[in-house]
């Protein structure tokens, strides 16, 4: 929805496919580099890396049946079944999953993660703010998006009163209680590191920095997407 002199108006097709595009890609860009940065990725992702690494699965396999997991979660903690959303959500994670490991592959192509240690924490940093900023724009959008992020969005208002970090630490808590069950069973952590702790402790203020800075005649609508 955007909001411009006093006036609410519904984003057309165009433009919900335009945010869209964008947000995907930033969000999968930003996790394909925290990921071949090695200094540490967003909960879920680690998560998804934690229960591959115990299980010998694939990380792609995890962030799928996360994604489809949370898509149910969402519609009975919104209390309300949108299939279309339901599907979308779906589809988004999929795709997400397929992105990541684009562009984490590429990233580790050209050697990323060779760096010094010391480069690579100000690019986990730039990836961390660059999920942070997806988020926020197809929340806003609120038409198709993770449904991590969904998740983050119900909670946000439905349960924490609109308080961004208050819902993002809540979520990420779930991530990182899987990645301790994993370790339970590995004993051995990846790609849990300074990123990680970014994310947990200031993802939801960045999310509710670039609500008000980026994309600014943006608003959040209707968070069931009726």
């Amino acid at each position: 929805m955007y909001y411009i002199d006093g006036q609410f108006y519904q984003l057309g097709l165009k433009q919900k496919i335009s945010f869209f595009m964008i947000s995907l890609v930033l969000n999968s860009f930003g996790n394909g580099l925290s990921v071949a940065s090695t200094m540490g990725s967003a909960p879920w992702t680690a998560s998804a890396a934690n229960l591959a690494n115990a299980t010998g699965l694939q990380i792609g396999i995890f962030l799928a049946l996360t994604a489809i997991a949370v898509a149910f979660l969402n519609m009975f903690l919104a209390m309300s079944f949108n299939w279309l959303r339901l599907i979308g959500n779906v589809i988004f994670g999929l795709s997400f999953s397929f992105l990541v490991s684009l562009f984490s592959n590429y990233f580790i192509s050209i050697g990323i993660h060779e760096i010094a240690w010391w480069l690579r924490i100000p690019i986990d940093v730039f990836a961390i703010w660059t999920i942070g900023v997806a988020i926020s724009i197809y929340q806003r959008v609120n038409w198709i998006m993770h449904p991590l992020d969904d998740l983050t969005n119900i909670l946000r208002f439905d349960y924490f009163h609109g308080n961004a970090s208050k819902a993002q630490m809540s979520n990420f808590a779930a991530a990182i209680a899987l990645s301790l069950i994993a370790f339970a069973f590995s004993h051995h952590f990846v790609a849990l590191g300074f990123g990680t702790v970014l994310s947990f402790f200031f993802q939801g203020r960045n999310i509710a920095w670039t609500d008000k800075h980026i994309f600014t005649h943006l608003v959040h609508g209707d968070i069931r997407g009726n």
